[in-house]
């Protein structure tokens, strides 16, 4: 199982960023895949390029499970602050609060829009035109503030999104904004899958475990507002609470891409 790695501008800052790609070796080359985006790319593959020293493995366990796709991970940037700004599609006082507003800064956040852009009309047309892939079947993946910019990209592009899975969602961020976006976006299809999980222990600097708890409830509760009542029924768009959780490495599975079908 190879990694290639390649150098895209990202608009956000106006640098090169690595961009990890994963395909399945013992596929043929020109075999269509579905293509999974992940944030923080970093951290999806080996633990030695890890934030943390621990990387996801998110290949190994597509392989252990048998589910052949594409990976297309976008490494964060390399300043913490420069994350938030490109994760959060809005500026708001949490973030602030977050990050104890370091003097040098003006503002945080509110480049998420210019980054989910970036990848919806240039990196992604790239990926679909240098390998094959089904263009139609895309899936996005984040973690904290990754799962606050990949719930934004599901209900900003849901012609292009059709899986998200926001993980350990950072839901304190732009919650109010992102809240009022959901609320007020069209209804999602039959062909659409949501994943939402949270810790019960999650905390981040400020940011306590009922933060966590009571913002992802919220925008679950949303976000399931937007599947049709024949298909709730049908299929789960949980947010699950995990007890002792905390936001960290996890082991991936088909059900982030495959929701399991409820009576």
């Amino acid at each position: 199982m190879s990694i290639t790695e390649i150098e895209r501008l990202v608009p956000t800052l106006e640098m090169p960023r690595t961009i990890r790609i994963y395909r399945p070796t013992e596929l043929p080359a020109d075999e269509a895949l579905p293509v999974i985006y992940m944030h923080d790319g970093q951290n999806v593959f080996s633990g030695e390029t890890a934030s943390f020293g621990k990387g996801w493995e998110v290949h190994h366990a597509l392989h252990t499970v048998q589910l052949h796709a594409m990976i297309v991970a976008i490494d964060s940037p390399d300043d913490g602050m420069d994350r938030y700004d490109e994760y959060a599609p809005w500026t708001d006082e949490a973030l602030l609060m977050r990050t104890a507003y370091p003097s040098h800064r003006k503002t945080i956040g509110g480049n998420g829009k210019q980054y989910m852009h970036w990848i919806v009309h240039e990196l992604k047309p790239y990926i679909d035109a240098q390998y094959a892939t089904i263009p139609t079947d895309t899936t996005m993946i984040g973690s904290s503030m990754g799962g606050v910019i990949s719930l934004y990209g599901l209900f900003a592009y849901p012609e292009v999104f059709t899986r998200v899975a926001a993980l350990s969602t950072a839901g304190w961020a732009n919650f109010s904004s992102l809240l009022e976006f959901i609320e007020r976006s069209p209804g999602l299809s039959e062909d659409h899958r949501c994943y939402m999980d949270v810790g019960t222990k999650e905390v981040s600097g400020p940011m306590t475990e009922n933060d966590y708890l009571h913002t992802n409830e919220v925008l679950a509760k949303a976000v399931q507002k937007k599947f049709n009542k024949r298909l709730m029924k049908s299929f789960r768009v949980p947010s699950i609470m995990k007890p002792n959780g905390q936001n960290g490495c996890r082991i991936f599975s088909a059900s982030y891409f495959h929701p399991k079908k409820t009576d």
